[in-house]
């Protein structure tokens, strides 16, 4: 806050004395441009003196001012994305002010609109591959942390699902599906031309029971507020000028520039208030004594068990929760005269979760800055943000067993106990815990309260780029850009934790360090030829150095709690410290030529050559092209003019790679390794031992991308949209497997395998109204991806997908099988209970090749012992189909928009339900769900996964609503002249059969590396937000 304290006065200081060195002696233009419709002042529209450098951008409340005209007969143009261009002749006079008002025509598409692609941009029509557009204005509603946030539920192909509802959390984001089976899935995110590493940026930390916690999103150095557009690329054409980087889609972000002009101050805040949006139901205090005794009165329980009960009444879970307080700051300033271009801006972000001792906090700061000079040839411009992190997560483990962290003690935890009661001895009041020797179970509020974990990082993007127009077609581009983020991670179970207790307090320090640098060398020729055959060509050179590392240290057996991580010298106990550090590089050359013929037809082809240290010395180097065209069909001759205003074929094909793998993984990698210690004259000396099996010919994983698209546009482009099929084949996975003992270690990484993903997606943009004082906008995405395993290098099958609970250590949800899903559960079928009480499945006879794989299946029979032969495909985690459905609308000063997403055919683990839906938790003095209580299984039988505990995920959201009133002040012109007060929430209905917390679920269960989908086990629960906000404009 004390970086807020300063920076912000200096910033108005600035700001009104750009005011004062704005005037000048030759003239002006000022005006308002507005919608000719609704009559509403349009902001953010593009404001240019026709034939001169003189241009600036107008304000909220449509208003604009141009200086330092010289006198004469001018052409002001305005434009703006969405609507129709609109020019008007001025007369400025020396020392004069020229009044002109514009009124702009909505449109639902804009084929000129100007689209931000790979290296460059080019105009919508002009765009061969498949690329997707989200306004960033109408995303940032609602508590919008990171860019993530804003992409969900508003492209076709897009899928984006919360890892959980932590304050920061991270995201699994899947373009078009997921390719690679233990390689990254995740897309290149690049920010103003730079790709950007998407690395954790803080060390794992230690849940309480040696599992780490879920990262927090690396993208979260990035304020929304911040950001003019994004575009994502999602097939191979587009895509395919950034190589191995590309494989799973590119997310391009640029970020908001100054303009020429008078300057501008904006002021943004606002307040949210979440709460937890549901609850599981688990027995209350009063429904599990009478359950104890009554067991125990039939037998079924231990007369031991009485002694255990006691006399509150305490519902864990909402005793755990809380409001979380959410408070949002953005302060930005722009401006620019003769030749120069600012922008800077401020945001402070302290968002509390919805359950105690956890939040996320951030301080960030941006500064961008352009020169042009040798009459505008040569164009200068920096970009750098500067953020602190603090992350206090949550003492808990996402992938834990039976005895786990804060939720699992929170369901488990025997609700007749206090929360805190009076230590006898001192008379201080403690958190209630069962007792030395029991300490499987714990109180959940003690860990939340006691255990200390929090993150701090600091990370700096930034970038420096030159442009010198060679020839007036002719350009040259040199971009130096640098990405580096320093993390630690503080961990400390103080003595008096039941966790940190057996161990005398436990601390742990954790540093993460990133740096990427990145060179950038570009040349662009644009190029019209006889009015109709137009080129645009980008040919250039990038060079990327990525340099890792971290450090980490522990000690226990401290003197005092009040150390806490902060003197690890003060342990009794220094354990091994652990630290890494690892270096790799990509180098790539490429080129992409675009063509077209009278607008009509266009042509794009691209080539990348990727060099990668990642891999064995005679596959290093990879190629990747792309050729993609298409044909304007509304411009021929033989088009009917009528309902249909355009159509236009699409059509591509491309090649990927990638290379998202460790570093010197087709190496042999050597450590230290206490089980090769050996004795040196009279002392132990610890060994050096082979890690990892070397593999020389270790490759890329190359993707084969087809796309063909229709678009179109109905009554004058009112409504528009495109409708696309893609195949992706994905080749030579990388994939660990085992090799012929004996071998230094077991298993090694190889190029084996194939998947194959297709899927349609359809996108629909519809100007629904638009009358005097009324304008709305709506727009509808649809996807459905099938993926498909098609082969494991001759393996039937490959299992993942870890499941928790009581006896299940060994147990695998998931399994990769030829013929069937990324994500396919895999187990036995549940058809019922017996008279005993004992779990019944069918039972089959099998048949297998010498292979393995299955000849034959025949059903024999019911068995309350399910073995390996009885597992068979029992649910898939892909969705069949998601939706998102979005509207914005405008009535005279009132705005309103909603953003509803859908996702349908998909299957759930509820893990939760498995653990704590039977009755024998009681045994172990621990809840359980209210659902147990009519459960026929026997007491004494165990929880065995099954079908039984696969569900039904379909859900529809509604993901947020905003209502918001533009004002100004009557007859006043001063400062605040236009003002924006608006409320909103997120997450206010969820329309699902689940039983869980949310069917929206991403928990970490891969085993070895391999992919595991749509497994939920105790997640952070999500969080209903109501925020009220207020914007205003100087």
């Amino acid at each position: 806050m004390a970086v807020v304290r300063y920076l912000c006065p200096a910033l108005v200081g600035l700001f009104l004395a750009a005011q004062l060195g704005a005037q000048d002696a030759t003239g002006s233009v000022r005006g308002t441009v507005v919608d000719s419709t609704t009559q509403q002042p349009l902001s953010s529209v593009t404001v240019r003196i026709e034939g001169t450098q003189r241009g600036t951008l107008t304000r909220e409340d449509g208003g604009f001012a141009l200086t330092g005209i010289a006198p004469g007969v001018h052409r002001v143009r305005a434009s703006r994305i969405g609507y129709s261009a609109k020019v008007q002749d001025v007369t400025v006079t020396a020392g004069g002010t020229a009044t002109v008002n514009l009124a702009l025509g909505a449109l639902a598409a804009n084929l000129g609109e100007i689209v931000v692609t790979g290296y460059g941009t080019q105009r919508r029509l002009a765009i061969t591959g498949s690329v997707a557009t989200i306004d960033p204005e109408a995303a940032n509603v609602g508590v919008t942390p990171n860019v993530n946030s804003m992409i969900q539920g508003r492209a076709a192909g897009v899928n984006v699902t919360q890892n959980s509802g932590e304050p920061g959390a991270n995201a699994q984001v899947r373009i078009r599906g997921g390719t690679s089976i233990t390689a990254s899935n995740e897309p290149l995110y690049v920010i103003d031309g730079i790709p950007i590493q998407n690395n954790q940026t803080e060390g794992a930390g230690v849940g309480v029971s040696g599992t780490p916690p879920l990262g927090r999103s690396p993208l979260n150095l990035l304020n929304p507020a911040d950001i003019a557009s994004i575009s994502i690329l999602k097939d191979a054409s587009a895509t395919a000028i950034y190589g191995s980087r590309g494989a799973n889609g590119v997310v391009l972000i640029e970020t908001k520039k100054g303009s020429h002009g008078a300057a501008t101050l904006e002021y943004e805040s606002y307040v949210a208030m979440s709460t937890q949006a549901n609850y599981l139901d688990l027995l209350d205090g009063n429904e599990f004594r009478a359950f104890v005794r009554e067991q125990v009165a039939a037998g079924n329980l231990d007369t031991a068990r009485l002694s255990t009960l006691g006399t509150a009444n305490t519902d864990w879970e909402r005793e755990l929760a809380q409001t979380g307080v959410t408070h949002n700051h953005n302060l930005s300033f722009s401006g620019g005269g003769t030749g120069t271009r600012y922008r800077a801006s401020l945001n402070y972000l302290d968002q509390e979760g919805v359950t105690l001792s956890n939040g996320f906090e951030r301080i960030q700061g941006r500064l961008n800055g352009s020169h042009n000079t040798f009459n505008d040839r040569l164009r200068l411009s920096l970009n750098l943000t500067a953020s602190h992190i603090k992350n206090d997560y949550l003492a808990y483990n996402n992938t834990g067993g039976f005895e786990g962290g804060v939720f699992q003690n929170a369901v488990t935890f025997n609700p007749t106990r206090p929360v805190t009661v009076t230590d006898t001895a001192t008379g201080q009041t403690v958190f209630f815990e069962v007792g030395a020797g029991s300490q499987s179970v714990r109180n959940p509020i003690g860990l939340a309260e006691q255990i200390q974990d929090e993150a701090r990082t600091t990370r700096t993007l930034g970038n420096v780029t030159g442009e010198w127009d060679i020839f007036p077609s002719l350009t040259g581009q040199v971009t130096v850009g640098v990405d580096r983020s320093d993390g630690t991670r503080s961990t400390y179970f103080p003595r008096a934790s039941p966790v940190g207790a057996g161990l005398g307090g436990f601390a742990r320090q954790d540093n993460l360090d990133n740096l990427a640098v990145t060179l950038q060398t570009l040349m662009t020729f644009r190029q019209l030829f006889a009015g109709i055959h137009d080129f645009d060509i980008v040919g250039g050179y990038e060079f990327n150095d990525f340099n890792n590392g971290e450090f980490r240290s522990d000690g226990r057996n401290f003197s005092s709690d009040a150390f806490s991580f902060n003197n690890l010298g003060a342990s009794g106990v220094l354990l091994q410290p652990f630290s890494f550090r690892e270096k790799s590089r990509l180098i790539s050359f490429f080129s992409r030529a675009n063509y077209s013929l009278r607008d009509r037809y266009f042509l794009t082809a691209v080539l990348r050559r990727d060099g990668s240290s990642r891999f064995g010395a005679g596959n290093k180097w990879a190629l990747f092209p792309a050729l993609s065209g298409s044909w304007r069909i509304s411009e021929e001759a033989f088009f009917p003019e009528g309902f249909l205003s355009d159509l236009r074929l699409r059509a591509g094909w491309g090649r990927q790679g990638n290379q998202a793998v460790p570093p010197y993984s087709s190496l042999i990698s050597l450590g230290a390794d206490g089980g090769a210690r050996y004795v040196f004259g009279d002392a132990p000396v610890t060994g050096i031992a082979p890690l990892s099996n070397p593999n020389p010919n270790l490759k890329w994983e190359e993707t084969d991308q087809y796309n063909l698209a229709l678009d179109y546009g109905f009554l004058n482009n009112r409504f528009s949209g495109s409708l696309e099929y893609y195949i992706k084949n994905t080749s030579d996975l990388l994939l660990r497997v085992d090799v012929p003992q004996p071998a230094v270690v077991s298993r090694r990484l190889e190029n084996v395998g194939k998947v194959r993903n297709k899927g349609l997606e359809m996108s629909l943009d519809a100007q629904v109204m638009s009358r005097p004082n009324l304008n709305w906008l709506a727009g509808l995405v649809f996807s459905a991806d099938r993926n498909e395993v098609v082969d494991l290098g001759g393996r039937p099958l490959l299992t993942t997908g870890s499941v928790s609970g009581e006896g299940q250590s060994d147990q695998r949800s998931q399994a990769l099988i030829p013929g069937e899903p990324l994500g396919t559960f895999y187990g036995p079928e549940f058809v019922g209970v017996n008279d005993a009480g004992k779990q019944l499945f069918n039972e089959y006879e099998v048949t297998r090749d010498p292979a393995g794989f299955v000849t034959s299946r025949r059903l024999i029979g019911q068995t309350t012992s399910p073995s390996g032969d009885d597992f068979v495909v029992i649910g898939n985690a892909n969705p069949s189909f998601t939706l998102g459905l979005r509207s914005q609308a405008t009535w005279n000063k009132f705005d309103a928009s909603f953003l509803i997403r859908a996702e349908q055919g998909k299957d759930v683990f509820n893990n939760t339900a498995l653990v704590y839906a039977t009755r024998g938790n009681a045994k172990r003095d621990r809840n359980f769900l209210r659902s147990a209580l009519n459960d026929p299984v026997d007491i004494d039988e165990p929880a065995i996964y099954s079908s039984r505990w696969i569900e039904d995920g379909s859900f529809v959201r509604l993901q947020n609503i905003t209502v918001g009133y533009t004002f100004g002040i009557p007859r006043y012109t001063g400062p605040g002249r236009n003002i924006r007060a608006y409320v909103s929430g997120d997450n206010l209905l969820l329309l699902t059969g689940y039983d869980g917390y949310d069917p929206e679920v991403h928990t970490d269960a891969g085993i070895d590396g391999l992919v595991s989908r749509g497994i939920d086990y105790l997640t952070y629960p999500r969080a209903r937000t109501f925020t009220a906000g207020l914007r205003v404009g100087f």
